[in-house]
């Protein structure tokens, strides 16, 4: 059998099994606690965002904890498209989750403002972990990509984190440094790795996604011709946005396939109940895009846009230590 028709039959049989028994709680939840931020990034979708600029208020974060707890979920990040250090609450935030039990709590930063109170407090209130993202391996680069930021600052305030951690002995949160694999930054990957290989506790190489109005930076196009699949995030997590608005997707930064208001149900009840989720999943099973603009212009549907990425990231993998 081909190779395409037995990944089709394999996602066909896990829909079939979904409809039979519950699926398991998501991987994880992430919560936009605020859609603001202070870096205008050349890969970022924000100006297609019509979204009004907002913050999550503790209280409104302290009941989705909860429920993410309640739901049995391992992992709440809280970030999408805004710079959570921007959030007054943000430590309170990091403590309540870990109060109430939910085990790993992450965010991503810019690290602009990642000074050492900031690295001290996240540390202390309990972070699981830290993705810190770097594009480029000198300021020119940096800071044509990352625009509003300065190169020196968001490097020194890195290594500062790792020192401060190390000062004060404590394994979490793990840091991990990240850089986005685009037209830009391509030339400068394996020199990014060189870099900060032996900072981090994990360096990742990740190659840009294109999507809402952002172009011309990629290199692993969707094409007419490319094999198809469901896409895998409908059965992995749920995004909340600053709004409070339910999607199950993180490219949703309108909330186009909004599933509902937070408020109006408990995570089990949008995972398992919510029509409007499981519709989208029948039609992904069928691979029926075509009424689903967002979906259907989307790499993730592709299994060759993502062989691409992958052979396209691979060769800036970090080598494991014994093979140095």
């Amino acid at each position: 059998m081909p190779k395409g028709l037995v990944i089709r039959f394999r996602e066909r049989l896990r829909a079939w099994r979904h409809r039979v028994r519950p699926i398991p709680p998501p991987d994880w939840v992430q919560v936009e606690i605020n859609n603001t931020c202070n870096l205008n990034c050349i890969m970022c979708p924000r100006e297609a965002m019509t979204r009004p600029l907002r913050h999550i208020t503790l209280e409104e974060f302290q009941e989705i904890a909860q429920k993410v707890a309640a739901a049995g979920v391992s992992r709440i990040r809280l970030f999408l498209l805004g710079e959570p250090l921007l959030h007054r609450d943000l430590i309170p935030m990091i403590r309540y989750a870990k109060q109430i039990g939910i085990p790993s709590v992450e965010i991503n930063t810019n690290a602009v403002l990642l000074d050492e109170a900031a690295s001290r407090e996240l540390i202390a209130a309990g972070l699981d972990e830290l993705v810190i993202s770097i594009d480029g391996a000198d300021a020119e680069t940096f800071e044509a990509v990352r625009r509003g930021a300065d190169y020196e600052q968001v490097a020194g305030n890195t290594r500062g984190f790792f020192q401060i951690r190390d000062q004060m002995q404590v394994p979490k949160p793990r840091g991990v440094i990240q850089s986005i694999l685009m037209e830009p930054t391509r030339d400068q990957m394996r020199q990014f790795v060189d870099l900060w290989q032996p900072v981090a506790d994990e360096l990742r190489v990740q190659a840009i996604r294109e999507y809402q109005g952002v172009e011309g930076l990629s290199f692993t196009e969707l094409s007419a011709d490319d094999e198809l699949r469901p896409c895998p995030a409908l059965w992995s997590y749920l995004v909340i946005l600053s709004d409070l608005t339910v999607t199950p997707c993180c490219t949703d930064i309108n909330g186009d396939l909004a599933l509902g208001k937070i408020t109006a149900g408990d995570i089990t009840d949008f995972w398992w109940h919510n029509d409007r989720l499981n519709e989208l999943r029948h039609q992904h099973c069928r691979l029926d895009f075509a009424e689903l603009p967002l979906c259907r212009s989307c790499e993730f549907i592709s299994l060759d846009v993502m062989r691409r990425k992958a052979n396209a990231t691979s060769q800036y993998q970090p080598q494991p230590a014994e093979d140095l």
